[in-house]
């Protein structure tokens, strides 16, 4: 059964979910993100995830490591790691983000 995308608008950018629900074991989403926004920190206490880079140059952190990720890389998070993605470019970066849960748990952090 083909699903129909639904997309989340926040300051930093945009979440399309692709797939995503109690019926299914993952979930899928294409993350937008503007130039030179950070989503917030958070953590997923209940799934890991995996960042795939479509286009752009961002940097990802994964509790205190930040990584400079381009087109073509992949980084997987694992469950209950804090995350967050920057956009180092000028442009929108595009992301594919796929969750070992199809109701993933999202936890704002401070840091």
């Amino acid at each position: 059964m083909l699903a129909s995308a639904q997309t989340e608008k926040h300051a930093w950018g945009a979440m399309t979910w692709l797939v995503e629900g109690a019926a299914n074991n993952l979930s899928l989403a294409r993350m937008v993100l503007l130039a030179g926004e950070t989503s917030p920190a958070h953590r997923h206490g209940n799934c890991d995830e995996a960042v795939h880079v479509l286009s752009g140059r961002i940097k990802q952190r994964c509790n205190q490591e930040w990584v400079v990720m381009a087109p073509g890389d992949t980084i997987v998070i694992k469950r209950g790691d804090v995350h967050q993605t920057q956009n180092l470019g000028l442009e929108e970066a595009c992301l594919m983000i796929c969750y070992s849960s199809g109701e993933r748990h999202y936890e704002q952090v401070e840091d």
